[in-house]
């Protein structure tokens, strides 16, 4: 399954894109280009959600091999579930279906990315550098 492997790094990178846009956006014009697609275009997000919960159950059931059979991949499964969760509560938000005081699980782990953005970030970055570079560090 290298080809999941290879999606999950680019979910990663992308993640860590959209949170660090607000940080380098300015020295990096395709951070706000993909930030402003991301919220003017539905069917972009739509995709990037359905992508995440796909490759969040992916990663669960089909782990890279030296891991173990089941949940192998805990980390960057761990991530990039809270990336989707993160792309729902922006997708809410800007409808306006969510008030800011919920006390969901979707509204908690939003705000606290939210309100956290460059060191999710940056810790999105680490994941998908170790997660590339050395595949078995990133084992239960």
């Amino acid at each position: 399954m290298m080809q999941l492997y290879f999606l999950s790094i680019a979910y990663l990178l992308m993640g860590s894109a959209f949170l660090l846009s607000d940080t380098y956006g300015l020295s990096f014009p395709l951070l706000l280009s993909l930030r402003y697609a991301f919220r003017t275009k539905r069917i972009f997000r739509r995709i990037l959600i359905a992508l995440g919960l796909l490759l969040t159950i992916a990663l669960a059931l089909f782990p890279m091999d030296p891991g173990p059979k089941f949940l192998g991949d805990f980390i960057p499964l761990i991530n990039i579930l809270s990336l989707t969760v993160w792309y729902a509560f922006q997708a809410l938000r800007g409808v306006g279906v969510m008030q800011e005081d919920e006390q969901t699980m979707l509204g908690a782990t939003g705000l606290y990315v939210e309100r956290n953005k460059r060191n999710v970030g940056y810790l999105t970055l680490a994941i998908a550098i170790i997660h590339f570079i050395a595949p078995q560090l990133v084992l239960v």
